[in-house]
């Protein structure tokens, strides 16, 4: 019988509790539900003062955020500046000034030179160039490109890629140089995002006997993502350059940029060592468009690598009737991998019918 009532009021115990527990629950459910919906309201507010203020039917001066909720201004000044471009970035810094909120400003400076927290230093590099003029926040953002998490330097670098910081360039590629855990994608698209007034700069770097090769790299897929004529007579030398990286981006670069005097070196290249030089260059002419490359790439859709007979597979097509004609006639190359990626190409392309299983030109 004790046993019996021991075991009943541990019930009702443990029932006591998960009751308690469910309450809880319940409570802060409806408390973080109504702190969301009054966030909403707030941010709804603001967000329809700030267009107010953007088209001009709103003073700078008139602005008043309720007291503690200041921490949805910044979201949603970046927010604002990214659907509407460049000039109104430029304008809605100027609430930081003028509403008595300058304090955020300052304390977003101190998270990225003091926070332990590396989340908060890269929200502040992050935000930053929407919160106050380029001199403040150059200095700071250029000391964040030496941060030991590459998180926060490449937020940095993101940001003073934004606000068209032309010193930062170089800074930039010495501290995101970093191939093996970085994509060299993500740091040509820093670099690009400078602008042409970023070319001048770019092209001293790669005439420089101390620039360091994996810089070069991004330096010559920026130009060419750039598509700067300028840069063609310097890009045509790298084709040579003993690093293979340099000679892909070059190649690429020179696809991207365009100009008849590229077609020959490339030609040339399609002879490179290195498969993916070849592979590079293939591509790069088939973006070219010229007919003279027709016959090197005709002798690639034999070679040894796929990808290389793939991408001149696919450049001869994108040459028009003569490239087509000549990938046709492929069909009955004696060598098997010259055919078969001939066929596959032209089947891409919807252009060859098949009849009867059997491939027709």
């Amino acid at each position: 019988m004790t046993v019996f009532f021991f075991f009943a009021k541990a019930i009702v115990f443990l029932t006591a509790i998960v009751l308690l527990l469910s309450i809880r629950v319940i409570v802060f459910n409806n408390i973080a539900i109504r702190r969301e919906a009054l966030a909403k309201k707030v941010r709804s507010t603001l967000r329809e003062a700030f267009q107010g203020y953007l088209r001009g039917e709103i003073h700078v001066s008139s602005f008043s955020t309720p007291h503690g909720e200041e921490r949805f201004l910044v979201g949603l000044v970046a927010q604002l500046a990214e659907e509407m471009g460049e000039a109104a970035r430029k304008k809605l810094r100027n609430i930081f000034e003028t509403t008595g909120t300058h304090f955020l400003v300052q304390r977003e400076l101190r998270r990225l030179s003091h926070s332990r927290s590396w989340r908060r230093r890269q929200r502040a590099a992050t935000y930053l160039p929407y919160m106050a003029i380029n001199h403040v926040i150059i200095p700071p953002l250029l000391h964040a490109l030496e941060d030991k998490v590459l998180m926060v330097r490449f937020s940095a670098a993101h940001s003073l890629a934004k606000i068209k910081a032309i010193e930062a360039t170089v800074p930039i590629l010495e501290h995101l140089s970093a191939p093996a855990v970085w994509p060299a994608e993500r740091t040509i698209e820093i670099i690009y995002e400078m602008g042409s007034e970023a070319v001048p700069t770019l092209l001293h770097y790669l005439t420089q006997p101390l620039s360091k090769d994996s810089c070069k790299v991004f330096v010559i897929g920026a130009l060419g993502l750039q598509r700067a004529r300028q840069a063609i007579p310097l890009l045509l030398s790298y084709l040579s350059n003993p690093e293979k990286e340099l000679r892909i981006q070059s190649a690429k670069a020179l696809g991207n940029i365009g100009g008849s005097e590229a077609v020959t070196p490339l030609c040339d290249s399609m002879h490179d060592t290195a498969w993916e030089v070849r592979a590079a260059s293939a591509h790069a002419l088939g973006l070219l468009k010229a007919d003279r490359a027709i016959a090197s790439l005709l002798g690639a859709l034999g070679d040894s690598t796929w990808w290389v007979r793939y991408n001149s597979a696919n450049s001869l097509a994108e040459l028009g009737q003569k490239g087509v004609a000549a990938l046709k006639n492929a069909l009955t190359h004696e060598d098997r991998f010259a055919a078969e990626v001939s066929l596959l190409v032209l089947q891409e392309y919807g252009l060859l019918k098949i009849c009867m299983g059997t491939p027709q030109p």
